[in-house]
């Protein structure tokens, strides 16, 4: 299959598999077999199961917070934080940072 049929033969069938997604079909896996008997779609199960999660599954949802003096919308990420751990880091370690000690009493 060519570079980028797989996507438009998915959003082609996007009505079909919104229909049987919401008959209870919510597993991609069978939802992909049924596809493939009915509709007779070509594509690989990893590429179904990539548009299946973009479509079905990770939608950022919206979350209404209310704050003191004003309410706004926030969008709110459902997936984990991503953090990088830098071992070169030059900082020495302040044992006064956060704590109110006048240099006259230090011995």
């Amino acid at each position: 299959m060519k570079r980028g049929f797989a996507k438009i033969e998915f959003f082609a069938n996007l009505e079909y598999l919104k229909q049987e997604y919401n008959k209870g079909y919510v597993v991609s896996k069978i939802l992909y077999e049924k596809a493939k008997q009915d509709k007779n779609i070509s594509m690989v199960y990893s590429q179904f199961n990539k548009y299946f999660n973009e479509v079905f599954k990770n939608k950022i949802e919206k979350k209404e917070i209310t704050q003191e003096n004003n309410q706004s919308l926030a969008l709110e990420n459902k997936e984990p934080i991503k953090v990088k751990i830098d071992t070169k880091s030059k900082k020495v370690f302040d044992a006064k940072f956060g704590k109110d000690i006048k240099e006259d009493d230090l011995l």
